[in-house]
């Protein structure tokens, strides 16, 4: 797989050490690793349809096993039933920024809470405050500031991403003190890559946030810091 806007013509081969025949490479633009569907645009549509496409074959089951749900029921049902997993899985590395993906991903969530009769006429931004669910956008920003969190205190045990800290000037004194440096990125899937996205959030966070003890206690005081905000049940794709 070749990626990036200007694609090479280079042929590649493996020689059999073996017999020592050697046997031609053939070009793809779509490969499926660890679950995620990774292709030479780095769009990942095809990994955003794949998962859309089978949380609401889940969905279906749901819809045709219980007839009428309650909020409780729903809220175990589409967590344990990994409806909701089905459309976070990796999303550290397909994380969408085309608004069309953002969407086609919230929808799913949209459509089942609407399977509540009681809820069932009131906007989605309304069911999702009803039912204590964050819309899958905010879920995402969140994820990016925990994994952000769990790197800069090395519970990650793994090569970390390029999170540059910026030099100890008198304006980098306000926020906190674990700032990072914002990369200047020339393309939209650079900017889209974890270690730039990052950045601006996790900058104007407060510093009792991130310099938490634990990750408990991280993800404590984040949902705390950002409880207020509209972003939590309303997604910026709708």
């Amino acid at each position: 797989m070749k990626i990036g806007p200007k694609k090479s013509d280079a042929k590649y081969h493996m020689t059999n050490s073996a017999d020592g025949v050697q046997h031609d490479l053939s070009e793809t633009t779509l490969e499926k690793d660890l679950g995620v569907h990774i292709d030479d645009k780095l769009s990942f549509k095809e990994h955003i349809t794949t998962s859309v496409s089978k949380a609401n074959r889940v969905l279906g089951v749901i819809r045709r096993t219980f007839q009428n749900l309650d909020k409780e029921t729903f809220v175990q049902l589409y967590k344990s039933l990994a409806v909701r997993p089905i459309l976070e899985y990796g999303h550290s590395v397909w994380n969408p920024q085309a608004k069309g993906l953002c969407k086609d991903l919230e929808n799913v969530q949209r459509r089942a809470t609407r399977m509540i009769g009681s809820l069932k006429e009131l906007s989605y931004s309304e069911r999702l405050r009803i039912l204590g669910i964050p819309c899958l956008q905010h879920r995402r920003r969140r994820g990016d500031m925990i994994d952000t969190f769990k790197y800069l205190k090395g519970i990650y045990i793994t090569q970390k991403p390029n999170l540059h800290k910026p030099p100890p000037t008198e304006r980098d004194m306000r926020g906190n003190s674990l700032k990072l440096f914002k990369n200047f990125a020339k393309s939209k899937v650079r900017s889209a890559f974890f270690a730039d996205r990052v950045v601006l959030d996790w900058n104007t966070l407060p510093e009792n946030v991130v310099t938490a003890d634990s990750v408990n206690c991280f993800k404590a005081r984040l949902d705390s810091h950002w409880k207020d905000t509209s972003s939590v049940y309303t997604p910026s794709c709708y």
